[in-house]
């Protein structure tokens, strides 16, 4: 089969004899129909191999829909022919087949494009990250990629009385409103435009229950800290892929009492709750989830290198500290699907 490998930095190559897993015990082949790039991960990857660790060690490729091809013992929830999404594989999705544990993988409604099925990956993230807003909560989101965008819908879902996003582009604050946020801010990325988010509701003698870090850097993780009430929750959604150790003011988080909690779902029974929450809502109303909304370009396997290229023109791939050549995000780019 056909499979791109990331060798180097920079450096992904085409294999066109690449040999086809085989499931074993509880896993899944899925014959991949898309694959969406990841505008953070994969990214990251791609151009921190070798600088950073964790780089070199996650699966570049792992946003896949497609179709069962078989299962391994002891797999009961799935079924060859099965149109499925998948959360975390275990080979990269850039192949014309990949391997996944059966726990990562999740029915997809046959109403779903797979080019949008792809983009599910980020659900049960979503899900999980957004497990701590309660009904009723004023919560601000700072970012609106992709998984900030799903962040949004999630905190709408749950049932929040005011969402705020932010982020450096018009075009994805567009969307974010259409997709219910109450109060959209176009900023530049600095701690003081970051930090006026909340004076509006300062104004009014409130501040946010819930603060949700979708970007991952030092500068927009202390934002969240400030944005919050005495007690609030900080949200950490964003990898911190680029700048991975960040130096926090531990007498404000104590002075503030603050609540702390990741995305990741740190143990099976986790990743299981947040996927079976995330088959629901789909099975429910996966209209409201406004995937067309988030898939803005798709490109055929062997032109994967132009999607990273595309993907590239970033603000966020670069350090805090670091003049970044751009000012922000691709232009009117969001989610980009390789199909094999």
């Amino acid at each position: 089969m056909r499979r791109y490998e990331l060798v180097g930095r920079r450096d992904i190559r085409l294999v066109t004899d690449a040999p086809v897993p085989e499931p074993g015990p509880g896993q899944v082949l899925v014959r991949v129909r898309s694959c969406s790039v990841c505008n953070r991960s994969d990214l990251a990857y791609y151009h921190y191999y070798g600088l950073r660790e964790h780089c070199a060690t996650g699966c570049y490729g792992h946003e896949i829909a497609g179709v069962v091809e078989a299962t391994g013992p002891g797999v009961t929830r799935v079924a060859a022919g099965q149109r499925v999404f998948v959360r975390t594989p275990l080979t990269s999705g850039y192949a014309e087949y990949a391997l996944a544990r059966e726990i990562a993988v999740g029915a997809l409604p046959d109403a779903i494009p797979f080019e949008q099925g792809s983009i599910l990956q980020l659900l049960p993230l979503a899900v999980h990250a957004t497990r701590g807003i309660r009904l009723g909560d004023r919560v601000a989101i700072i970012g609106q990629g992709p998984v900030g965008q799903m962040a949004l819908r999630m905190a709408v879902r749950r049932g929040a009385a005011h969402v705020a996003v932010a982020d450096l582009d018009d075009w994805r604050l567009e969307r974010s409103r259409h997709a219910g946020a109450d109060a959209v801010h176009r900023v530049d990325g600095s701690p003081v435009q970051l930090a006026a988010i909340g004076a509006g509701f300062a104004a009014q003698g409130e501040e946010f229950d819930v603060a949700v870090d979708a970007v991952g850097t030092p500068t927009t993780l202390h934002a969240c800290v400030g944005l919050v009430r005495q007690n609030g929750l900080v949200v950490m959604l964003g990898t911190h892929h680029v700048d991975t150790h960040v130096t926090v003011d531990l007498v404000t988080w104590e002075r503030k009492g603050l609540r702390v909690h990741s995305s990741a779902e740190p143990v099976d029974t986790a990743r299981a709750d947040a996927l079976a929450l995330a088959e629901r809502l789909l099975r429910h109303g996966h209209e409201s989830l406004r995937l067309s909304d988030l898939h803005t370009h798709t490109y055929a396997l062997d032109e994967l290198p132009k999607a990273m290229e595309q993907l590239s023109a970033s603000k966020s791939l670069y350090p805090d500290a670091e003049r970044a050549p751009y000012d922000g995000p691709p232009s009117e780019t969001l989610k980009v699907a390789i199909v094999p």
